[in-house]
């Protein structure tokens, strides 16, 4: 959930490496999904499922390879506009035979009316449950214990940096002395800024990558399970002093994240560290810096609390109530979420990290990476993933995350106090929630 600026950028990168398609998803076959009768009927016929990236048009072909007499239909919407078209859909009655749910949105539709529960017969989804992540599975778990979809990919943190830039002001270069230097916020701010020139090059992109790390590491949510907002608690003010401290060390670049400066920054060095989902090696290696190979490394963030995880993206697909073909729709979805012909490559080529704890095991997801400088970055994102803590999810929780944007962007630029600001924001969303 407060990876939410992080799951909009894979939406944007997905669509725009859209010619990456084919090498990006496309596998060679393996067995790890049984092609059986599944859920009420034999597997074949047609199949339509929404999405918005066409990245998955070769692990369709694929899953027909697989079963034949099967024809996957893919139809592709605008990330910005995918959740409105969805909910509309199931407001009356239509839609897709599958359909995918990127994490922020992930509250409007759990526990309604409109997905399949995949908890019942004849799916028995809970079998599975000890096999995907503990954090994914608990976003599709629902308190009556209905299971609305199944988790695809996670987003585990990582702190992402330039090692030419560390190296170059005296600071450590290897993932492990970088972490002992940068184990604290307090340390990440000291330490941090040695690389920091003014109006030139700053440590972190922007304010509310320290903010949604601070939040997301303690556990915390935009909402309670009153539906009461938790906005303008001591932890949230926290969470924004941080940002505030490193904004007047002019620790923080100007530029609005995924705005065309923002994405310079990946490919000139003039960011030197970004705290973000391990997917975010995607969006370098394949868009934002091709041409970096070798400059980068990743340690974890630093710790609040003593923690160091935080989630930042993730994906989730489901069955929807009105398909005609729910037996073929199932073995889709667990083809997609657990099959190697499809986690491999997205892993390989854009680093979506597995919700499918088995795959963490594989040599294709414990190899040393030259992009970053030989290091197997999945030694840091296999150990946050075991401790990331799921939130308590809100319909509202985009509103009341945007609403906190404003107001973290009001104390740094008007030097609004903090909690006068996080108090103001309580009121907001509270009258709207309400």
């Amino acid at each position: 959930m407060f990876g939410t600026h992080n799951a909009l950028s894979r939406r944007r990168f997905l669509t725009a490496s859209a010619g990456l398609g084919a090498a990006a998803l496309i596998g060679g076959c393996s067995n790890d999904t049984a092609a059986d009768a599944g859920a009420d009927g034999e597997v074949g016929g047609e199949l339509t499922v929404w999405t918005w990236a066409d990245l998955f048009e070769e692990t369709f072909k694929i899953f027909e390879e697989k079963n034949p007499g099967t024809t996957v239909n893919v139809e592709i919407f605008a990330g910005d506009e995918y959740a409105t078209k969805l909910l509309s859909s199931l407001s009356a009655g239509a839609g897709p035979d599958v359909a995918m749910i990127e994490i922020t949105n992930v509250a409007n539709f759990k526990g309604k009316p409109g997905f399949v529960d995949l908890a019942a017969e004849p799916y028995d989804a809970g079998q599975f449950a000890d096999q995907y992540a503990d954090f994914g599975w608990g976003y599709v778990l629902d308190d009556e214990g209905k299971v609305f979809a199944l988790p695809k990919n996670t987003g585990p943190a990582g702190m992402f940096y330039r090692r030419d830039i560390f190296e170059e002001v005296g600071l450590p270069t290897e993932p492990d002395q970088v972490n002992e230097a940068f184990k604290t916020w307090d340390d990440f701010l000291a330490e941090g800024a040695k690389v920091a020139i003014p109006d030139e090059r700053w440590l972190v992109d922007t304010p509310m990558a320290i903010v949604q790390a601070i939040i997301g590491q303690g556990g915390l949510s935009y909402f309670n399970e009153a539906g009461e907002p938790q906005l303008n608690t001591p932890e949230m003010a926290e969470a924004v002093e941080y940002a505030k401290r490193a904004h007047d060390a002019g620790l923080i670049s100007p530029f609005e994240i995924w705005s065309q400066e923002w994405g310079a920054t990946v490919q000139n060095g003039t960011v030197a560290a970004y705290l973000i989902g391990n997917w975010f090696g995607g969006n370098v290696k394949n868009l934002y810096g091709p041409d970096t190979a070798g400059l980068w490394g990743v340690t974890f963030p630093p710790a609040s609390g003593g923690t160091s995880a935080f989630n930042s993206g993730g994906d989730f697909i489901g069955i929807l109530e009105t398909s005609q073909n729910k037996a073929t729709a199932w073995e889709f979805i667990k083809f997609v979420t657990q099959d190697t012909d499809s986690l491999r490559p997205m892993y390989q080529e854009i680093d979506l990290y597995p919700a499918w704890q088995p795959a963490l095991e594989e040599d294709w997801m414990n190899q040393p990476d030259d992009f970053y400088a030989g290091q197997n970055v999945n030694e840091v994102f296999a150990a946050v993933s075991e401790e990331m803590k799921p939130p308590i999810t809100n319909e509202n929780d985009v509103d009341a995350r945007d609403t906190l944007t404003d107001a973290v962007n009001e104390v740094l630029r008007k030097g609004t106090d903090i909690q006068s600001a996080l108090d103001a924001v309580q009121e907001r969303v509270a009258g709207r929630a309400g």
